[in-house]
């Protein structure tokens, strides 16, 4: 029953177990990364969306193109890099 083609046998399941088990743990790290990197890229463009939202109604409802849409820009992207901040370190507590 212990013959060495036996023991190959075995070897071979033991093998293609870790094999699998540490492929499951390089795939998750990699889905791990491609949601932070989506979830920062979203922080970013929702920031700049809004804030060129407001600088547009800024500016019809007080006729000052394109002054509104130039300031709220800048608010919008400081604010969405100040929320990649926030994000980064709570992940890096984790």
């Amino acid at each position: 029953m212990n013959s060495p083609k036996d023991k190959l046998q075995e070897l071979k399941r033991k093998i293609d177990h870790y094999q699998v088990g540490n492929s499951s743990r390089i795939n998750s790290s990699k889905k791990k990364g491609a949601g932070f990197g989506f979830r920062i890229s979203t922080e970013i463009v929702a920031s700049l969306v809004v804030g060129v939202g407001i600088g547009v109604v800024v500016d019809n409802y007080f006729n000052t193109q394109p002054f509104g849409l130039i300031i709220f820009f800048i608010l919008g992207a400081l604010a969405g890099f100040l929320n990649v901040y926030r994000v980064m370190r709570r992940i890096e507590k984790q």
